[in-house]
């Protein structure tokens, strides 16, 4: 652009140089070319100088094109020198990338290292703390089940200490209450027996009596095994037995006793049930309730003893069930008598097991028992009739032996 201005400047002068001279003298006729154009000192006129003008702009326009040519070639040397450069410096920007980035890695490398050397060191420690803790927690261990079993051998030995104690307060107690059971069991049959003897009653291998301490009327139920009942409107039964005392019918002793025997070895084989009616409460003689009382039954030496208590206006109550063995048992039992008496004889110990008495079963049976035990006694005049008793508990009951009547 500054070359065009250049050349448009010096053309402008070049025209008004022409123009301006007074010595140019201009031939104005038909057909006049560039040629007749003279100046007055005979030089050449306008197409010279068009020559001459378009020779330097041909050289203007040459150096132009030179510069341009230079220019671009300046430009593109330039270009390539900052594409060289730009090459280079990405180069070296790459090199210090790599190198920052090897220095990196290096540096990671080194605290990779630093850090596993570090955490070695600590699992190491750890390891050695771990080995330590367990050495004394196993020492710990030791200590305490050393101190456990001695306080288990110490609690071991006090229990036994205790349990020996215990077993010899059992045993003593065991001895007291045995001789105190016999000696009450004793007192009672010694009673027994004086009553018995005052009333004139009978015994034999089969016999059930009741005694109580004041004047109240308690009568004696006995269930045969063929269902007949033995009581006092049925003193004398088919099945052999004999209601031989009846007490209190009028307030008459503070000592009363009902006795049922069979003659000996005439009582049949099976089951008998006992029961318990609190028949009439003698007011005129001020008795109190409850009345307890007791029940001895021998079954063929087989001896057991009750204890319970009634209130006028209980249910007549099942105190107790027996079983008569038959003659071929009976003379078994003997023999095993006769053997243990020659067995003692000779010195042997015997271990005899005692049985329990059986406890009076709640059955069918003994519903419609009860059910005929009521309705005979409101037809002989009882004051009221009663439902099916329950089993006594006869430990409770007999708790005490003051005599409340």
């Amino acid at each position: 652009m500054g070359m065009l201005a250049v050349l448009g400047g010096g053309f402008g002068i070049g025209l008004w140089y022409i123009v301006a001279r007074g010595d140019a003298k201009l031939a104005i006729r038909q057909g006049m070319s560039p040629e007749g154009l003279r100046y007055g000192s005979n030089q050449p006129g306008f197409g010279n100088a068009k020559q001459q003008i378009n020779a330097k702009l041909a050289i203007v326009e040459e150096r132009r094109r030179a510069r341009e040519l230079a220019q671009g070639r300046l430009a593109q040397l330039e270009a390539e020198r900052n594409v060289a450069k730009q090459a280079a410096n990405r180069s070296a920007q790459e090199a210090a990338e790599q190198a920052r980035e090897a220095e990196r890695l290096r540096l990671a490398a080194i605290a990779q290292a630093q850090a596993e050397a570090d955490a070695e060191a600590q699992r190491a420690e750890d390891e050695a703390e771990r080995r330590r803790r367990e050495r004394e927690e196993a020492r710990l261990a030791e200590a305490r089940m050393a101190q456990i079993a001695e306080m288990e051998a110490q609690r071991q030995a006090e229990l036994d200490a205790a349990e020996a104690a215990r077993l010899q307060e059992i045993e003593s107690a065991r001895q007291a209450e045995a001789v105190q059971s016999k000696q009450a069991a004793q007192a009672a049959m010694k009673e027994l027996q004086e009553r018995l003897e005052r009333e004139g009653a009978r015994s034999s291998d089969v016999q059930v009596s009741l005694m109580w301490n004041n004047f109240n009327d308690l009568d004696l139920h006995i269930v045969c095994p063929s269902g007949e009942r033995i009581h006092g409107g049925n003193k004398i039964s088919k099945c052999g037995g004999e209601l031989d005392v009846d007490a209190n019918v009028r307030p008459e002793t503070k000592k009363p006793v009902e006795n049922v025997f069979w003659p000996e070895g005439t009582a049949p084989a099976g089951q008998y049930q006992v029961y318990v009616h609190h028949y009439k409460k003698h007011k005129k003689r001020r008795s109190r309730d409850p009345t307890k009382f007791q029940l001895i039954v021998n079954s063929v030496g087989d001896v057991m003893e009750y204890k319970a208590a009634l209130t006028h206006g209980d249910p007549i109550m099942l105190v107790a069930t027996f079983e008569v063995p038959s003659m071929a048992e009976r003379r078994r039992k003997q023999k095993e008598l006769e053997d243990q008496i020659a067995a003692l004889e000779r010195g042997e110990e015997l271990v005899v097991t005692p049985e329990a008495p059986p406890a009076p079963p709640q059955t069918e049976q003994s519903e419609a028992l009860v059910s005929e035990l009521n309705e005979r006694l409101e037809r002989e005049g009882a004051e009221s009739t009663f439902d099916l008793p329950s089993a006594p508990d006869l430990d409770k009951l007999s708790d005490g032996s003051s005599d409340q009547g």
